[in-house]
């Protein structure tokens, strides 16, 4: 929503109220899962679900990078369970410190509606990757020990697939979107910082060890989404040997169709001077060659 509007800040359309549906269901079954729990089940307090919060791993994004791909693999194994599903928004909410939120977030990441003592839970929202150094301490307060993964990916495709898939939703045309604003729409705004791996990494090292942060490459998907999953398995301490009977076919299954529209190379260039410090740092940090990016 907020590049749909800077990208028409400047023009006369009625602007859309941003969507609370999904917000709301979730306050609605975070409601009923917390009476259920606290309420029909509070006898039931001896198992180690009662007594801690769930969450033994975070996927804090970025945007535009597979996150959707990951989170359709790892919820099909049968020890992995996302008790708010994809893109819950719990720990970057503005309301985070509400006890509010707070009670019905950790309702769900507690049982016994599924008994959670047999799983590894996990949370996955790709704007997390950007959250304010105050919030991921509070990430790591309530959960020190919680392992962490950042998809990657070249950042300048990264936010035109993010523009692509804003203009696809609603129902606007591409070619109607000159070079110009096609460059600031890249480089700046929250499309940029979801691409500022320098910054998100830094931010996070700044409270989690480096040995909790795992990061993982877009590119990847393509010949290598094995090797990912065989990683996260590893990380999680889940058998990474559920995912050998899965067919090919189906791990490599996109989940989202994207919209073919290239990038002009005159725009690609042009942004390439914005992002050439944070490939750089992330090509060192993680001692993987991404000339590529910034030819």
């Amino acid at each position: 929503m907020a590049l749909y509007n800077f990208i028409y800040k400047n023009e006369n359309r009625t602007q859309l109220k941003p969507k609370t549906f999904k917000f709301a269901v979730l306050i609605c079954a975070g409601i009923v899962i917390a009476w259920y729990n606290y309420g029909v089940n509070s006898n039931q307090s001896d198992c180690k679900a009662y007594t801690k919060i769930m969450l033994d791993f975070v996927v804090i994004g970025s945007q535009k990078c597979g996150t959707t791909w990951l989170f359709d693999k790892l919820k099909m194994h049968p020890r992995i369970y996302f008790p708010v599903g994809k893109e819950g928004n719990h720990w970057n909410h503005r309301f985070y410190l509400s006890d509010v939120h707070r009670s019905i977030y950790h309702a769900a990441m507690h049982g016994p509606v599924i008994d959670l003592c047999g799983y590894v839970c996990g949370d996955m929202t790709p704007e997390y990757a950007i959250m304010p150094v105050e919030q991921i301490r509070n990430l790591r307060k309530h959960h020190p020990d919680v392992q962490l993964f950042l998809m990657v990916r070249n950042p300048i495709q990264r936010a035109w697939s993010a523009i692509k898939m804003t203009y696809q939703y609603h129902n606007l045309d591409l070619a109607s979107l000159s070079d110009e604003r096609t460059i600031q729409a890249i480089t700046t705004g929250k499309t940029a910082d979801l691409g500022r791996y320098d910054v998100i990494i830094q931010n996070w090292l700044a409270v989690f060890p480096p040995s909790q942060l795992h990061i993982l490459f877009f590119e990847d998907l393509t010949n290598h989404y094995r090797d990912i999953l065989d990683k996260c398995c590893s990380v999680i301490g889940v058998e990474a040997d559920f995912f050998a009977q899965i067919p090919d076919s189906v791990l490599s299954r996109s989940s989202l169709k994207g919209v073919t529209y290239p990038l002009e190379s005159c725009v690609y260039k042009s942004c390439i001077s914005f992002y050439y410090s944070g490939i750089r740092f992330l090509a060192d940090y993680t001692g993987r060659n991404l000339d590529h990016w910034l030819a």
